[in-house]
């Protein structure tokens, strides 16, 4: 009996237990086609209808008794029916995984290239990784991954990544790793937090001075504050009991390995700004120390330790100090016979500027998802412990892993790093020392009427920050000068001269930060054409040659006074400009500025720029000032 059937009630015991059947050759034949009406010997029908059922066996059903019913026969075919589709299901939907896995596999669709930029003194060992990742790397769809990585100095990627791409790189990456997060701040600032969708910190290695082992010794009680002074001294060494080697002839590269110069230019605002003032306020002693630096056939990394390790003598060497990494110094180290006679590392005290090589995923329309999601499974493979055991091979700080042994390096401990905790400033240090100031002569003409921005803070007070930070990262010889205006009128607050003049027994530049200090928000409108009449008068007749002359103006409008409207301030402009001696109007205007046509007539014809803004809380009000006071 089947599992499915029900016993017959007619059955035995022992055949409703499963026991035997009675054998046929026991049981009565007959010869159907013998009897007309089908009965068999014993009166009963065989095989056919009885009293309108049809029985379909060799049992007869007798009247009375029940059969099975038709909704316990639809029930059961149900049952057959849904056991049968989910075998089907189960079978052709593992025949399915099955192929799709098998076609994977064979990477059917071919390979998904992620492209991958990185600091060059990272690239070897992320090239490593990237050549174990891609042996082992599950497909993505139907796609096998490769990882190609390139290496690119911090300031060719920046450039690339908010201009045009430079082809020798490659493609656009998918993943950058810069030195420090100095660089993707840079890069943020420039293009917008978008274009950053996840950075995190890989390694470290701490920003040192590589300099001779004399040197260390005398700058034992120095910090990065006194390395201005000694830059700048003539004998600035001679004061450390180095007799004959005169100043400090500190070298802070800009190609490939741009972004120690950078974390230690934040490390020396820091130290150098007054106490209770913010870092901005230090950044005239980076400028100071980079106009000092010595003068190499090129900015990288490479000449300036090879010009401090090949001297002779190295009282007299071209460079006695380089910016570096402790990985970049480790590695100069591993390569030169008898290093430690000829090389020496330099922590500087207190709070350590640190490179942090962050594995910034970007964002961008050329970037297929594909091409994110195994960027970003490639950054997480790096950070497999015994990929990084790897990366601590090569010297950089990784957390759990023992360093390698160095004559030159000691791998000690280190203080906490510098924080800065402004983006923006980091920006606008990093944009200091990659593109330095000309020496420019500005006028600054500043509306005092500039209402609140979103937030509640005084537009004006951003402003007068942003300028600050910009006046200390000008070069000394800078000529600047100061107006201010109202809805009543306008009035010079410093007249336009060199930073060094002495006005009232201070200098320009200590004079110009007073009068920004004094500042405060006026009500009412803008007397701004009226006022840009004067400057532009003034700024032409004080045309500082040799320099890039302008005027900067920054307001939010709009023009009030009646005495001068938009078209006669056009002609003004037209008829006083000078190709001979030109004096650029740029301007800064926030918001829905009514006279925007006209500043925008204005910057065209004098050859300046003109930018709105929509807010001056954000990045893009220094990057702009800097642009315009360069």
């Amino acid at each position: 009996m089947g599992r499915h059937s029900l016993p017959d009630p007619d059955d035995s015991d022992s055949t409703r237990r499963g026991g035997p059947a009675p054998d046929e050759s026991q049981t009565e034949r007959f010869d159907a086609a013998s009897q007309p009406d089908g009965r068999r010997p014993d009166g009963q029908r065989s095989g056919g209808w009885d009293n309108g059922e049809w029985t379909g066996s060799h049992r007869a059903i007798t009247p009375g008794r029940r059969g099975l019913s038709v909704g316990v026969i639809v029930a059961l075919i149900s049952v057959v029916v849904i056991v049968g589709a989910v075998i089907l299901w189960r079978f052709f939907g593992d025949a399915l995984s099955s192929r799709s896995d098998t076609a994977a596999a064979r990477c059917v669709e071919g390979e998904v290239a992620v492209a991958v930029v990185v600091d060059p003194s990272i690239t070897e060992p992320v090239t490593a990784a990237a050549q174990r990742y891609n042996d082992t790397a599950e497909p993505v769809g139907d796609k096998c991954v490769k990882v190609n990585v390139t290496a690119g100095d911090s300031d060719r990627v920046f450039n690339g990544l908010s201009g045009d791409w430079p082809g020798d790189l490659g493609q656009r990456p998918a993943l950058w790793i810069p030195a420090s997060s100095a660089s993707e701040a840079r890069l943020e600032a420039k293009t917008g937090p978008r274009t950053v969708s996840d950075s995190r910190s890989l390694v470290t290695s701490p920003v040192v001075l590589a300099t001779s082992p004399q040197l260390v010794d005398a700058l034992k009680d120095q910090n990065w504050g006194t390395l201005p002074r000694l830059q700048t001294d003539p004998a600035g060494l001679d004061g450390l009991g180095l007799q004959g080697w005169g100043g400090l002839r500190l070298a802070l590269p800009l190609g490939q390995d741009s972004d120690a110069s950078y974390l230690a230019a934040e490390a020396i605002a820091a130290e150098s700004a007054p106490a209770g003032s913010p870092p901005s306020a230090g950044l005239g002693a980076v400028s100071t120390l980079m106009a000092a630096a010595p003068k190499l056939d090129d900015a990288n990394a490479g000449t300036a330790l090879d010009a401090l390790v090949g001297a002779g003598d190295a009282a007299t060497a071209p460079v006695h100090a380089v910016v570096t990494t402790e990985q970049g110094l480790f590695q100069k180290a591993a390569g030169l016979p008898d290093a430690k006679t000829k090389l020496a590392a330099w922590l500087p005290p207190g709070p350590t500027a640190v490179a942090d090589f962050p594995t910034v995923l970007l964002s961008g329309d050329w970037l297929a998802q594909e091409q994110v999601s195994a960027a970003s499974e490639f950054a997480r493979f790096m950070r497999k412990p015994d990929q990084l055991a790897e990366f601590a091979k090569a010297g950089f700080r990784v957390d759990g892993q023992q360093p390698p042994a160095s004559d030159v390096v000691d791998f000690g401990p280190i203080g906490t790093p510098v924080d800065l905790g402004d983006n923006a400033l980091r920006a606008t240090i990093a944009d200091t020392l990659a593109s330095p100031a000309e020496s420019p002569t500005v006028t600054v003409m500043l509306d005092q009427s500039m209402p609140t921005d979103e937030g509640g803070k005084a537009r004006l007070s951003n402003v007068v920050d942003a300028l600050k930070a910009r006046l200390q990262a000008l070069p000394p010889d800078s000529g600047v000068g100061l107006w201010t205006f109202d809805g009543v009128s306008g009035r010079s607050e410093v007249p336009l001269g060199a930073l060094t003049d002495q006005i009232d027994g201070r200098s320009r530049s200590a004079a110009l930060t007073a009068a920004l200090d004094e500042q405060s928000p006026s009500n009412g409108g803008a007397v701004s054409f009226t006022t840009l009449r004067l400057v532009y008068t003034d700024a032409s007749a004080k045309y500082r040659q040799g320099q890039k002359n302008s005027v900067l103006v920054i307001t939010a409008g709009p023009h009030t006074d009646q005495s001068l409207g938009a078209d006669g301030l056009r002609q003004y402009i037209s008829g006083a400009f000078n190709q001979a001696t030109p004096v650029a109007v740029n301007v800064i205007d926030f918001g829905d500025d009514p006279d925007r046509s006209t500043w925008e007539a204005v910057s065209q014809t004098t050859g300046g720029t003109y930018q709105n803004l929509s807010s001056s809380s954000g990045p893009e009000l220094a990057s702009a000032i800097a642009a315009m006071m360069g």
